[in-house]
């Protein structure tokens, strides 16, 4: 198998062996002289595209993608040592790795790189007249720019790839779950929300919120829809969500004013819808039996493979519905010590039990990682910053007042950290990790338990 830096190397050492220094040097100075000129130019022209529009907005185009390709340009065409080739080839990687995981088409990446070469070319035969020489430029600019797009092309496919093989592993891990506790965890969810809004009625109240934003809703939405992807049963379900939402609960608000007869009729209608929804959700459970994988071995948390596939898909949504979601990254404080200490079998139950109420503190709909080591990573569906830092501060003085079992009959009580982040836009979930990082980085530093903004 070919080595991608390997050749990658070699395929940028042989144009610059193939090419005059003062060839590379003139295109260099021109690409420097016209580089934000090209950027400003190219998004220009993606801004009037429907959809290259879904992965931009003029924010962010103005604050970090003229830049970005600015520098892309001027660093691509600034290599003219053979030293600095494979730090080059690690560039272009590195950017068809991040095209990659904000789901960039990569047809966009070539409109992009042949925009660049058409203007680039005019620029050339406008201030070189003799043909030798522009034609020597000419395929020197174009050289670079094709093996630019194949080395991001490369990593794009690569990364393509494992993020597929990702959300596949991560729909049969969900489907390995106990099926049958899941199902009656969300046939409860289903009647809670049926029996509040009868005993909203008996007090004369307006009914409570839709179903759709209800825990069953968001745990549909959010992780139904990818699990059990194709079902029949989900077409079914959303569209009895949307009838009790947008028709059945305004109708049953109006006839509250109206005689007893009129409201009891349409709460009996809404009552039958809430049992197709049952009825559909069962079967749909019923077609898929109990497995056991892809779960942490010692946390039983998700394994943190999953993260692309579902963060992905949450960047996606919220994108999507303009809505946010949110991150909490926890560190168990002074963890080396409870190894020390205990040993690795105490630090492993330790660990057990504090995965144990992170997990347990959450919604159905949220999902919690062990992330590494001591490091856990909770994502928050459709919550805001001010209630993720809210619940982040709430897991921390749960878990400190907590008697956590040791081997030998022994407890202990531990504290951890936190770095919370709300989804601001940016379509690379690396970039709303990083931030959750830091967030932590900066709690730690400033004594540990606590729980900090990013």
């Amino acid at each position: 198998m070919i080595d991608p830096l390997s050749y990658g190397q070699r395929q940028w050492q042989q144009i610059l062996s193939s090419y005059d220094a003062d060839i590379r040097t003139r295109v260099r100075d021109l690409v420097l002289e016209h580089s934000r000129e090209l950027a400003e130019d190219f998004y220009e022209q993606m801004m009037d595209l429907p959809e290259a529009r879904d992965f931009l907005a003029h924010e962010m185009v103005n604050q970090r993608l003229k830049a970005s390709m600015t520098r892309w340009l001027e660093q691509a065409f600034s290599v003219q040592e053979l030293a600095v080739v494979p730090e080059a080839v690690e560039r272009q990687f590195e950017v068809g790795r991040v095209h990659a995981r904000i789901n960039l088409p990569i047809n966009l990446v070539s409109m992009g790189a042949r925009l660049h070469k058409r203007r680039l070319l005019e620029y050339i035969t406008t201030i070189w007249h003799t043909p030798a020489v522009w034609l020597q430029a000419a395929m020197y600019l174009q050289d670079v720019m094709d093996l630019s797009l194949e080395l991001m092309s490369l990593a794009y496919v690569s990364k393509s790839d494992r993020k597929s093989r990702a959300a596949e592993a991560y729909r049969l891990h969900t489907l390995g779950l106990n099926i049958a506790v899941e199902r009656e965890r969300q046939r409860a969810a289903l009647l809670d929300w049926s029996q509040e809004l009868v005993f909203s009625l008996h007090r004369g109240e307006q009914p409570l919120s839709g179903l759709v934003r209800s825990e069953f809703g968001l745990w549909f939405y959010h992780k139904a829809v990818s699990v059990f992807e194709n079902a029949p049963e989900i077409g079914q379900i959303e569209q009895v969500l949307q009838q009790i939402d947008l028709s059945l609960l305004p109708e049953l608000q109006s006839s509250m004013a109206g005689d007893t007869a009129m409201m009891m009729e349409k709460m009996a209608t809404l009552q039958q819808e809430v049992k197709a929804i049952a009825y559909f959700m069962t079967t749909m459970f019923d077609r898929y039996i109990e497995l056991e994988h892809g779960r942490d071995t010692l946390t039983r948390l998700l394994d943190r493979r999953f993260l692309p596939a579902v963060l992905n898909r949450e960047v996606q949504l919220a994108r999507r519905s303009d809505g946010a979601f949110s991150l909490i990254l926890f560190d168990v404080d002074h963890f080396k010590g409870i190894n020390d200490n205990y040993g690795h079998e105490g630090g492993d139950m330790v660990l057990q039990q504090v995965a144990n109420v992170v997990a347990g503190s959450v919604r159905s709909s949220d999902f919690t990682f062990r992330y590494g080591g001591e490091e856990l990573l909770v994502v928050l569906v459709e919550m805001d910053a001010d209630s993720a830092l809210i619940l982040a501060e709430k897991i921390r003085e749960k878990l400190m007042s907590s008697s956590l079992q040791l081997p030998l009959g022994q407890s202990t009580q531990v504290t951890i950290s936190g770095g919370v982040a709300t989804f601001d836009g940016h379509p690379d979930y690396e970039h709303l990790i990083n931030r959750a990082d830091k967030a932590l980085y900066r709690a730690k530093h400033q004594g540990r338990n606590c729980c900090l903004m990013g």
